[in-house]
């Protein structure tokens, strides 16, 4: 499988089906100027925005990988450098003006500890997950989810381990084609 060609497929599809659903363009306050859509009245509070290619650098990825402290599974960087957007959950933001909105939101140490990289908190407070146990055999691993509530229960410390939080996780994609097709 051509795997960015997917992602790219994934984002149009989704967009058109937001699109429909709003009966034009999604709209939000606080779009950055080059996500406007062409027409979009520059004095409304909410404008509508489009899809652009993202312009993430391999530094920047880097980057990221550092400050998370665990290495991108190489389809999340795909996902990551193929649009930026504006899509919440459960897909999380990346737009032009902040890159990598939707995973820095969901970062947890206990969670990257335990060997699962967050990548977006979904509207029903589930902090949206990879599990990492089956790297670098992506198509094996897992996206999970846990009650952001269950995590915030733990109290970082040696006494938490993969093995407790992973009671609080439920599987609900194979992996993250699967996620983004249910989607």
């Amino acid at each position: 499988m051509d795997t960015a060609a997917f992602m790219k497929d994934f984002f149009e599809r989704y967009y058109r089906k937001l699109s429909k659903e709003y009966r034009g363009a999604p709209e939000l306050p606080d779009v950055p100027k080059e996500m406007w859509t062409d027409g979009a009245d520059p004095k409304s509070e909410w404008k509508p925005w489009k899809l652009i290619p993202a312009t993430i650098s391999d530094q920047e990825i880097e980057e990221l990988e550092r400050d998370l402290g665990v290495k991108l599974p190489d389809i999340m960087k795909i996902f990551l450098t193929t649009y930026f957007h504006l899509f919440d959950d459960p897909v999380g933001r990346n737009s032009s003006r902040d890159h990598f909105e939707g995973i820095k939101s969901a970062w947890n140490p206990l969670l990257i500890k335990a060997g699962y990289l967050p990548i977006a908190w979904d509207e029903d407070c589930y902090i949206r997950c990879f599990d990492l146990a089956n790297m670098p055999d992506e198509d094996h691993c897992e996206i999970c989810q846990i009650d952001h509530e269950a995590l915030f229960g733990f109290e970082e410390g040696p006494e938490v381990s993969r093995e407790k939080i992973e009671k609080e996780m439920k599987v609900i994609a194979n992996n993250f084609i699967e996620y983004l097709e249910k989607i």
